[in-house]
């Protein structure tokens, strides 16, 4: 990671050899990846995974300081495996989950106008979200899920208690101009308000 300069040509850098891996045009090595993935995360604007290089990253002790908090984190008590949500939920049973499952696209209020320029194909197709409705269904524990407001979502979890958070996002907020989705689904102005859900199981 000290090898690598916050600046416009290494993040161009990294950005294709993500791309590059997630089209399957290459395999990199787990501890590049996972240096490629962080250096892109911490230098990228928004939460557009392949978005674009924030200037304010440039700043090399702003990065210098973002290392530091890997090189010193510390938590000892801390465990972290790598499973699906199906085996996780089954050696499980009975402990309180908080799952943020990637947001279903089909029929979604979110995403339009953006969605061509994100990345979220590469991490939402073929997730099983009925599956894991169904499984949450007979989980006994307790559970928080955090999902985008849609029918398929309302309609599986409508024997759970919905709540229906309200923000709002930051990113674009001093942008007045309304696209034509939001025009002709009736928004009244520019403010982008969340589509988003809470199902809680107590």
């Amino acid at each position: 990671m000290l090898s690598l300069e916050p600046n416009q040509e290494t993040y161009n850098t990294i950005k294709q050899e993500l791309k590059a891996h997630y089209k399957k045009e290459c395999v990199l090595d787990p501890l590049v990846l996972a240096r490629d993935y962080y250096f892109n995360f911490n230098l990228s604007y928004g939460p557009g995974f392949l978005g674009w290089m924030s200037k304010i990253y440039t700043d090399k002790q702003r990065y210098l300081n973002t290392l530091l908090k890997i090189k010193d984190f510390n938590a000892p008590s801390l465990k972290v495996e790598c499973s699906g949500f199906e085996e996780v939920l089954l050696a499980y049973p009975n402990d309180f989950f908080y799952l943020d499952p990637p947001y279903v696209l089909e029929n979604s209020k979110m995403f339009k106008g953006i969605y061509p320029m994100r990345n979220f194909p590469i991490h939402h197709n073929g997730f099983k979200h009925e599956v894991l409705a169904h499984m949450l269904k007979r989980h006994k524990g307790p559970f928080i899920l955090s999902y985008n407001d849609c029918e398929l979502v309302r309609n599986a979890y409508k024997d759970f208690k919905i709540l229906e958070p309200s923000w709002q996002y930051t990113m674009g907020q001093g942008e007045t101009r309304m696209g034509k989705n939001r025009l002709e689904r009736g928004d009244n102005n520019h403010v982008k308000q969340s589509h988003e859900l809470l199902i809680i199981k107590e």
